[in-house]
């Protein structure tokens, strides 16, 4: 028997899993399965297989190394990234009916991937640079009025945070109407749960309400892993792609009947939920500055747990237009192409260029991030530009130390 399953069930025979041993032990185990390269079913190793057949990453770890965003190099100016996607749909959110939503870049033995995909920058007049990508499509091309819209891995940290946020603060900031002539309509996203209406609140469209849902949907989503709360163990693999859904599954009696197990997404979810960020320095100054252009408005420092506690977040984890200059390429159920869940402004070191910003991570600089800023942003974005120079790398020094 491995070290993880010993580990899962002593979790599982626990008598109090709501103690403190037990939420450590969750968290271990939540990161030993986070970092899991996960292989080919069937394989000898029952609780490691279930991957793909076609998939983005091995491991979660792949892309969110130690629970980090996605890393990006330049070598003789070629553009490399770990944990670069690109989203199908069409002008009414549908994912493309042969390759899904999500183009995947590896497959297991015997099958091709749906394409290769070679991200790389193009500078604009303005100079600011938008992502591209070269796809190289292997099988099937997309389909006719498909679009495509590219993504990078955000990191987790302090997402246990955002999982803390009492629903009756994000509600309390919502306006969706825009009622007090502000220009900003943040709104609120619900999502229909098996527990009832719950408050989207994590990924780059509140598309999820838990750490789990996130964790389940990127598990299907990026590796090709079903679980009970995404029981779909051939990942995006369409039923158009037939081959793809000729390959035998990791469903196991011994995990719910998935490849993996409700308990084993809450324990990923655990792991997430404990990484914290750095303590929020003091700086005045650039708390100041934050207020005084609007940032604040949307970036919100604190908001409050049910217990009272502030939360620093930076967000009010609302959806906002943010205009045409960073619209996405189609839109959900829910949210506008252009719409996006304000990003908390959390673990923002630039790592030494190792770090990109925006959700596709077009912005090389933080400064980069802000002067792309339109729609409801759009006045907080010149008021940033109309500052003296010396207060705007005060503002982005207090931005880079969060």
């Amino acid at each position: 028997m491995t070290a993880l399953r010993h580990l899962l069930l002593l979790v599982s025979c626990l008598a109090a899993p709501a103690t403190a041993v037990a939420d450590e032990l969750d968290s271990a185990v939540g990161k030993a399965l986070f970092d899991r390269k996960w292989v080919q079913a069937p394989a000898s190793t029952n609780s490691a297989d279930g991957l793909g057949p076609l998939f983005n990453a091995q491991a979660c770890a792949s892309c969110h190394k130690n629970g980090n965003g996605a890393r990006f190099s330049d070598i003789n100016g070629v553009l490399g990234v770990a944990g670069f996607v690109v989203r199908l749909g069409d002008m009414a959110g549908n994912p493309d009916p042969v390759l899904g939503r999500q183009l995947q870049e590896h497959a297991i033995p015997g099958l091709m991937p749906e394409a290769r995909i070679e991200p790389y920058l193009e500078p604009g007049p303005d100079g600011l640079s938008r992502m591209l990508a070269k796809i190289t499509f292997n099988e099937s091309a997309s389909s006719p009025g498909i679009k495509q819209e590219f993504r990078v891995a955000p990191s987790l940290i302090g997402r246990g945070l955002i999982a803390r946020v009492a629903p009756q603060e994000i509600l309390r900031n919502a306006d969706p109407d825009d009622r007090d002539g502000d220009g900003i309509s943040g709104r609120a996203r619900i999502i229909a749960t098996p527990e009832g209406s719950r408050l989207g609140r994590f990924g780059l469209k509140a598309t999820a309400s838990s750490l789990a849902e996130q964790t389940a949907d990127a598990a299907m989503l990026d590796m090709g892993l079903s679980s009970p709360l995404r029981p779909f163990p051939y990942g995006d693999c369409t039923e158009a792609e037939t081959q793809c859904r000729g390959n035998g599954t990791g469903r196991s009696p011994d995990f719910d009947g998935e490849e993996i197990s409700r308990q084993m997404v809450d324990m990923v979810a655990a792991y997430v939920a404990a990484l914290q960020p750095q303590a929020v320095p003091a700086n005045p100054e650039g708390e100041r500055l934050l207020a005084a252009t609007g940032c604040a408005q949307c970036h919100v420092p604190g908001l409050k747990a049910e217990t009272g506690e502030t939360l620093r977040v930076f967000s009010d984890l609302l959806l906002h237009d943010m205009g045409d200059g960073l619209a996405g390429s189609f839109p959900d159920s829910f949210a506008a192409a252009a719409e996006w869940r304000t990003a908390p402004l959390i673990d923002l070191a630039a790592r030494s260029g190792k770090r990109r910003f925006l959700h596709d991570g077009r912005a090389a600089t933080l400064d980069e991030a802000i002067r792309w800023h339109g729609g409801e942003a759009a006045k907080a974005r010149d008021r940033y530009m109309n500052l003296p120079a010396a207060d705007r790398a005060r503002l982005i020094e207090y931005l880079g130390s969060l």
